[in-house]
């Protein structure tokens, strides 16, 4: 009976821990899975000798290498929920034996609350997990070193921990000049004294001699804003709790109640407590905007084009990344100036193509664009350009690799593709490039290289990469027979209302094998004609739909019913043929 009630007393005293692991890695894997696919796309981890040297450039530079590593798994998203979830549970657990070892209390709501305020920030798809790795290191050599390390051996080791893990070295020197100050063992002042002067005399070294960087990268890396997801003020008082917890260790409410029954019903307090934190985050958090746009991220990634388009028509997003990308699925399907404005779009052209900017999320995806409209070596000065700034990443390298495969660049895109097949999940993909090799006739005939190298355009040219559009008339000019560039010009022209413009191309639509005129085209053509009474050339052998004029008299007969009055009609109008280029020219 005893044994039972010991058992009971275990299960009840864990619970709360439990059930804090269990809910978050639930959320995460299941509502959340987002912020595993954006980090795992972040970085690439290599397993070669000159990637582990990158990494030993400054102190922390190997926590950032096991972070990459970590990472790695992300691919899979339970695996990434599985590994985020379990490194916080961990430093709630470690925190909690460092107050028991401090105090002989079992007391868990300082560690409990500091937990549930890295979840909340690890909700962030931009709180990246070297945060939590470097903490919990800190706290694991902490609690080594009151436990078993004697003597002056931890203040000896304290270089290594910094070398290490970088700026979360402060952790420990805080935590542990607090403990050597409350125990005042033999010699403590100088233990104190020693920790710090080896410390700054370390940054003075690598300042100076080693790694030559700043005094603010030397004491602060590999923390930055932006790797906490811009959660500056709470990551620094987690830090700063986290420091304190020697000292908030001896404040801690202590177990009064004689009974076990009362810590049992601690523990069933606590975990409700905890259940509805929990809950409360997961809901505050919850972002399904941002999660729906890295489906459509990842389905565009696997080329799944129609699928990215029919996940947008049932799910409508005004987030202009998700219209760009959306807008190359329809130009890849042949459907640009079908269903243009079936879906939000932007009329200085944003949504079509990203002007040039040194920012990691329009460099990272602005050369794909030019990849559908044939400027291969573009598109390559994209990635490379965003390779340089952020390092490696997988769809970044992937595409350094296809661009100069189809240019014929193989010894280049062999060098890269060695990378490729040193990587844990892309190594099947690095092999399928490296069939392409030296072999001209297979690339000719893949159902994707073998397209872009017959697009590519003939003639190289500067490109203007603050007006994308110039560049879609220059391919025009010297390659009169590019389909998808010839799409873009009209999707660009229409966005613009630029009736003269489209009367000029119409004639035009017969040199590029349409085999019927695209919907919003006509649409355009109608208006012209009806409206402004202008006459268009021939298309070839292409003429109008009928029943894109009987749309658009009805269309004319609801703006007509309410007396010509635009405001009036616009609900009417919207309702009716609010994905028609007529509601584009009426209100946007």
């Amino acid at each position: 009976m005893r044994i039972n009630n010991n058992r009971t007393d275990q299960f009840l005293a864990f619970l709360p821990y439990r059930l804090f692991f269990l809910f978050m890695f639930l959320f995460l894997g299941l509502f959340a899975d987002h912020i595993f696919f954006f980090q795992e796309k972040s970085s690439l981890f290599v397993f070669s000798s000159d990637f582990l040297v990158e990494n030993l450039h400054q102190p922390g530079g190997l926590l950032i290498y096991l972070g990459k590593f970590l990472s790695t798994f992300y691919y899979y998203p339970l695996a990434g929920a599985l590994i985020a979830s379990l490194v916080i549970w961990l430093i709630v657990i470690t925190a909690s034996g460092i107050i028991k070892t401090l105090t002989g209390n079992k007391s868990g709501y300082i560690p409990l609350l500091e937990g549930v305020t890295l979840f909340y920030m690890q909700t962030s798809y931009q709180y990246m997990l070297y945060n939590n790795l470097g903490i919990l290191v800190q706290l694991l050599f902490f609690l080594l070193a009151i436990k078993y390390l004697k003597g002056w051996l931890p203040v000896i080791l304290t270089p290594v921990l910094y070398f290490l893990t970088g700026g979360f070295a402060w952790i420990f020197c805080i935590m542990y000049s607090l403990w050597l100050l409350s125990k005042k063992q033999e010699k403590w002042w100088l233990k104190i004294t020693l920790l710090w002067l080896l410390n700054l005399l370390i940054i003075y070294l690598s300042k100076e001699y080693l790694f030559f960087q700043t005094i603010g990268t030397l004491l602060l890396f590999p923390y930055t804003q932006a790797g906490t997801g811009s959660q500056i003020r709470l990551f620094v008082a987690v830090v700063i709790v986290l420091s304190l917890l020697p000292l908030l260790a001896k404040i801690c409410i202590k177990n009064t109640y004689g009974k076990k029954i009362s810590e049992n019903i601690i523990s069933l307090s606590g975990s409700i407590v905890i259940v509805f934190i929990m809950v409360l985050i997961s809901i505050l958090k919850y972002d399904k905007k941002t999660q729906q746009y890295f489906w459509v991220e990842k389905l565009f990634y696997e080329n799944k084009y129609q699928e990215v388009i029919d996940f947008n028509i049932k799910n409508p997003s005004n987030n202009t990344l998700t219209a760009y990308l959306n807008n190359i699925a329809l130009c890849e399907t042949g459907k640009l100036n079908d269903l243009l404005f079936h879906f939000p779009q932007s009329a200085d052209g944003s949504t079509l193509f990203l002007k040039w900017e040194i920012v990691g999320e329009i460099l990272k995806r602005g050369g794909y664009f030019y990849y559908t409209i044939g400027m291969v070596n573009e598109a390559h000065r994209w990635a490379y350009e965003y390779m340089v700034m952020k390092g490696l990443t997988p769809e970044g390298l992937k595409m350094i690799i296809k661009t100069e495969l189809i240019n014929g660049n193989y010894k280049t895109a062999e060098k890269y593709i060695l990378i490729l097949k040193k990587t844990l999940f892309y190594m099947d993909e690095a092999k399928e490039f490296e069939k392409l090799l030296f072999n001209d006739l297979a690339i000719d005939s893949h159902p994707e290289l073998g397209p872009r190298r017959k697009n590519k355009i003939p003639v190289d040219f500067f490109s203007i990469t603050d007006d994308p559009f110039i560049n879609v008339e220059r391919i025009i000019a010297t390659d009169s027979l590019n389909r998808k560039a010839f799409e873009y010009k009209l999707a660009y022209l229409l966005l613009n209302k630029d009736y003269q413009r489209i009367s000029e191309e119409w004639g035009n639509l017969g040199r590029y094998d349409f085999t019927s005129i695209p919907v919003h085209v006509e649409e355009a053509a109608i208006a012209i004609k009806i409206l402004y009474t202008g006459d268009l050339p021939p298309a070839g052998n292409l003429a109008i739909n009928n029943n894109t004029e009987i749309r658009f008299n009805k269309f004319l007969q609801i703006f007509q019913s309410y007396g010509t009055n635009l405001q009036a009609a616009e609900p009417a109008l919207k309702k009716q043929a609010g994905n028609t280029f007529w509601y584009w020219a009426f209100y946007r």
